[in-house]
Formats: C-alpha cells, structure tokens, sequence
C-alpha cells in the first residue's frame, strides 16, 4: 500500500509511505528558504513523488493534516485540492461527516488568512509570526488565495465536555475504546494532476502520535502529545494516546498550556516571535528558578480559577513583580542585546522549572491513568514541539514512571505529514507493524533524497574560480576532515540525504574541535548567532557512557541533556556543566567516520555539531546552498559529497 502524507500548515511536508516504510519526504522550508513556511506548494509534493518513483496514480490513499485551525492553502488549486465528501470510501467508521454532511461549512477553520489580511490580527505577535511563515501573501489579495476549509473538530465522548485537572486524570481510568480509534479523522478526496485519490483528513494530534510511536518499533506503549497552541481547554494543545500493535487510541486530552506559555516568555524576552522556544531553552541555564511558583503547576483545568486573565501573561506579570520585590535591576528585561542579564535569565530558568514540572505531572498522571484501568506499559513515546526540550526529556527519563521514553527527530509539526501517513496505514486502515519490539528502535532520521554527483557537479561548476576542489570520493574523506579538526579548521559537512527534524544530526552539520573553548564563541561569529547559544556534541555511541551521564543511551537524535563527565571539551559544555549530546554509530555513514578518525588522532571521541545554516534559515538542503554559505561565511573548508573545498 502507498500512501502519500500532506501537511498544510507551518513547517509543511510531504512524505510518501510505501507498507509502512518512509520512502521520501520533503520538507519544504528546505527548498523554499523560508524557515517553518507555511502552506503547500505542488512543487513539493511532486517533489516527494518523483523521489519515491511513484506516480499519482499508484497512490491507494492520501492523509491530509494541516496546524490548528489553519485553513489548507496551494499555489496552484488547478494541481491540488482537497474535497471533502459525504462517505466514506474504504468503509471505515467515522466520527462527524457521515452524521454531519454540511459540517465542513459550519466546522471548518481558517486563522491564516485572518491573521495576515485583517490589520488588528496582523499586528498581533500570532499575526507577525504568520507573516514570517507565509511570505507569499504580500504579493497576493486575500480574495487571490483560495483555502479549503480545515476541521479538526470531532465529536467526542461526554467525559471529555468540562476539562479536568492533572489530579482528576491520574484518577481517571482510561483504556482504549474502538469508537476514539476511529473519532479523529474524517474522508477526504485528494485529486493531484487530474488524479483523484481518497484518503483521510487526520486530526493533527493524532498524526503528532503516529510520527512518535510508529517511528519507535514498540509494540506497546503510552503516548503524550503537547505543542504551542495556547488553548489547553480542549484536545488541540495536546493527547494521551495509547499505541497497542499497529492501532492508536486516543484516551483524553491533557488541557495543558506549555507549549504557548513557553513560546509568550520567549518572545517577551525578546528571543523573537518564530521560534523563540530554542533560545528560551539555552538561556535558562544562565540563571536560578526565582521566581518559579507552584500555584502555577497544573493544566488549565487546575488554573483557570486562580488565574482570571490567561496563564502566561499571569505568569509574566507574577516574575516581573517577583523581581522588582527582590531589587532587580529590570532595565534589561526584554532587551535581546542584555539577554543573560539576571532578570531575564532568572525568568528564563523559572519558566523551564516550571515547564518540566508540569510536565512531569503530566506524564505521571498518564501513568497513573493507565495503571487505573489495569494497564502497564514500560514506554513512553513524546512527540509535538515541546518534546524538543531536552533537559524536560531527560528529567522525565531518568525520573519519570516509564523505563523506557521515545522521542523521533521531526517531533514538531514538520513530522506530522509522516504521523498521518503512518496513522492511516496502520490505525485507520489497519495494516500491521512492520515486526513490533519490546524495546525502542532509532530508525534513520536521513529522509531527505542525497543530491546525484551530477547536481553536485553543476553547483560547483556554477562557482567557477572562486574555489579549489580536490575530489576524495575514492579514498574516503573523513581522515582528511579529521585532520582539518585536529588544525582547529571549522568544517561544513555535507553528506548524503539531510536529516528530518530541526536538529542538526550530521548530514547537513558544521564541524568544529571541542577541546578549544574558543571555537564556542568562534562558531557562533561565524553563524551570526548569539554568542551565549550553546552548541551539542557528538560523541561515538561506545564511548558515550564514559564522556556523558545522566542520560538514557543510545540517544541518536539529540533530544536528551547530559552531564558532562570531563573537563576536555569545553567548547560543548554548558556553563551549567550540561549537553544536548547526539550518540553516533556507523549509520551515520561518513559522519561516524570523521568522529572515530578525530578519535584516533585525538582520544576523544566528540566533535563539535551544529546545524549548516545561517541565521534565520533553515538547514541547507542543496549543493550550492551549501556553497553560498561556504562563500559568505568564515568557515575554512567544506566537504561535499566527497569533494573537499576550499576557497581559492
């Protein structure tokens, strides 16, 4: 069976899933620079097809998803378009149209086009953040741009009507109910170059849990979704599930507000409106959890009567008065020049206490509801944005209820175009696992398609004499980057197929000696970064226990802090005496080489990694972006694809 993925909101993807097996994806912020762009292009999906050798035709089914209430937008609607019919093709039970058949009238959705195009909402910190992601709409009217509605309203179980604190979940009994296996998704016609396939609109929650818990092998375990949406009094912030096999159940919403909470104090400290999260997560370590208040844990079901107004502007109000009360100089709050400054540093370590214990409570409430029912599962599968959080990842892992926890790279919403693929293979048309495990598996997060030397052949062809290349595809070229390293060279490492997910996992990577501390600030000049950003070490999976502790290994996709066991690598050391490692094993191919050749030279078996891209972008995809940032930048050699590069 061949199912093709589409997602329509920020961080868009497609993806082609061949009997459960991820055969392409494309993210598109890749090809069109534009990081985290929102809406689909054609240009994208053909993309994926032509790359897994499919054609529209073969296609058996297609899975639709799109962010929270954002309306499902193409560049060309002669080429694409969604449709939602009355019934269902495949026979499947569904929850709202076949009862409903005007619903996608009265329940669809669109905020995109009202954020950008009416003046209020667009000056709104929702409303700028749009315009980042969709840049298209400054050269379009708003009656130019045709949208499909988006539902992601479902009828749902009288239990779930009034939202109820983390206390009354952990009370709650939840088991698996067939009737919520099939409430979260609903028929869809997809017609692509005059082609008409049927397939499913998928919930965006639901596909969050299909990218995490089909990615992990189990064959069991319980699953918590939670990104940025604001709202928690209802089931878009966030999902208990529970994977049994090749099925998912949803069990309740959690009504958590995290993932916005998180999002407001990063943009208020002037970390920026897209994306402030990461940087959030960094600075934390710079200060002490002073202002962090329990009155604060809870869901919104435990908060709302404490709070009249909503959570994360009560929240910042209550740590800006905290500070002033302890004589804080406030001057620099919100000042990203003055962003280690104790007042929005000391904000920033708060937030995160408070982040990871709400979190926990979060997790162990799901534990304790499952126990309840008389269920006992030993995994814990994490998706949705806020499992990009390592130092919450990591708590949860050594502290948390489930021996074992699953995170996969693409975690946030540019993994969900393969979550509702996956969903609907497996859960709604009920395919089985591909030989299900009692323990977690690492599947390759190298999705993107690797460029033929014949790309990479014109990309430097195009530069001309602006560089020298020397061609070491034949005798390997990770002893000579290793060399470059141990001459303190900072490296760009292009190899293969890139990577899913935001994290730089060593196919699209810079390079640089851990043992210098200076290369810390060094790599971030280069970057144009802050120079208080941390940056990860990559570390051989053998020898990760003897570098790192406090961690679960293997931990191959960077999602997880350490504690730092030496003193030599000071340059990927944070000043808390932490790390976001990444453990590398030969299916990182020529990544894995270049480390163990370090090794060899060095008896250190960590390199510095962060992710090949400048400021604002995302990571480069192509060849000549690769050279373009080569050209532009400070970085002393580039390997690519088996050339070594340097400037002429």
């Amino acid at each position: 069976m061949i199912v093709l993925g589409l997602h329509f909101g920020h961080d868009a993807a497609a993806t082609v899933v061949r009997d459960g097996a991820v055969v392409s994806y494309v993210l598109r912020e890749r090809h069109t620079r534009v990081k985290h762009a929102a809406s689909l292009d054609v240009a994208t999906v053909r993309r994926a097809l032509a790359v897994a050798g499919v054609q529209p035709g073969e296609l058996d089914a297609v899975a639709v998803c799109s962010t929270q209430n954002v309306e499902l937008i193409v560049d060309d609607p002669a080429a694409l378009s969604v449709t939602y019919p009355r019934t269902d093709p495949f026979g499947r039970p569904c929850s709202l149209l076949q009862q409903e058949p005007d619903a996608a009238e009265r329940r669809g959705t669109g905020t995109l086009l009202e954020f950008l195009y009416d003046p209020d909402l667009a000056a709104t910190w929702l409303g700028r953040s749009y315009a980042r992601l969709y840049p298209e709409h400054t050269s379009l009217d708003r009656a130019d741009v045709p949208a499909t509605p988006w539902i992601d309203d479902f009828v749902t179980t009288p239990e779930w009507d009034a939202a109820r604190g983390l206390a009354d979940l952990a009370a709650t009994p939840l088991a698996p109910d067939e009737r919520l296996r099939y409430g979260f998704h609903l028929p869809v016609e997809v017609t692509l170059d005059g082609v008409t396939v049927p397939g499913y609109a998928v919930h965006h929650h639901l596909a969050h849990a299909g990218s995490v818990y089909y990615a992990s092998g189990l064959a069991e375990a319980a699953v918590l979704t939670h990104d940025g949406y604001a709202e928690g009094e209802s089931y878009h912030s966030g999902m208990y599930y529970l994977g049994r096999g090749n099925a998912l159940y949803p069990l309740s919403p959690h009504h958590l507000g995290l993932g916005g909470l998180y999002d407001r104090v990063g943009a208020a400290l002037g970390l920026g409106v897209v994306g402030p999260a990461g940087k959030l997560m960094g600075l934390a370590a710079y200060g002490r959890p002073r202002f962090y208040s329990s009155r604060f844990l809870g869901n919104h079901a435990d908060l709302r009567e404490r709070f009249p107004v909503d959570v994360a502007s009560a929240w910042l109000r209550h740590c800006r008065r905290e500070a002033e009360r302890m004589g804080y100089d406030l001057t620099p709050y919100g000042d990203p020049e003055q962003a280690t400054a104790p007042v929005n540093a000391d904000i920033a370590a708060s937030t995160q206490k408070l982040f990871e214990e709400t979190r926990m409570e979060a997790v162990r409430a799901l534990h304790a509801a499952l126990g309840a029912a008389g269920l006992t599962t030993g995994a814990l599968c994490l998706s949705g944005g806020t499992a990009l959080n390592c130092p919450s990842n990591s708590r949860i892992a050594q502290d948390g209820p489930f021996p074992q926890v699953f995170v996969e790279p693409a975690c946030d919403d540019g993994g969900i175009a393969v979550g509702a693929a996956l969903a609907v293979h497996h859960s709604i048309l009920d395919r089985p696992l591909r030989e299900p495990s009692d323990e977690p598996r690492f599947p390759s997060p190298y999705l993107g398609a690797a460029p033929d030397d014949d790309a990479v052949e014109r990309a430097v062809a195009a530069v001309g004499d602006r560089i020298r290349v020397e061609d070491l595809r034949d005798e390997g070229p990770a002893r000579r980057a290793a060399d470059d390293l141990v001459a303190n060279r900072v490296v760009a490492w292009f190899d293969g197929g890139s990577e899913a997910g935001p994290r730089a996992l060593g196919h699209r990577s810079i390079l640089a000696d851990p043992r210098d501390a200076s290369n810390w600030p060094r790599v971030n000049r280069i970057k144009t970064r802050e120079s208080w950003r941390p940056f990860a070490p990559a570390v051989l999976a053998e020898h990760a226990a003897d570098w790192f502790r406090d961690v679960p290994l293997p931990s191959p996709y960077m999602l997880f802090n350490a504690v730092v066991r030496r003193a030599d690598i000071p340059a990927v050391t944070h000043v808390d005496g932490t790390a976001r490692i990444q453990t590398v094993d030969a299916s990182a191919g020529g990544y894995h080489a270049v480390i163990s050749a370090f090794h060899d030279r060095t008896g250190v078996p960590v390199v510095m990694n962060t992710s090949l891209n400048g400021p604002g972008e995302p990571i480069v995809e192509r060849p000549e972006e690769a050279l373009d940032l080569f050209l532009k930048t400070e970085l002393d050699v580039l390997y690519l694809s088996g050339l070594r590069i340097t400037r002429a």
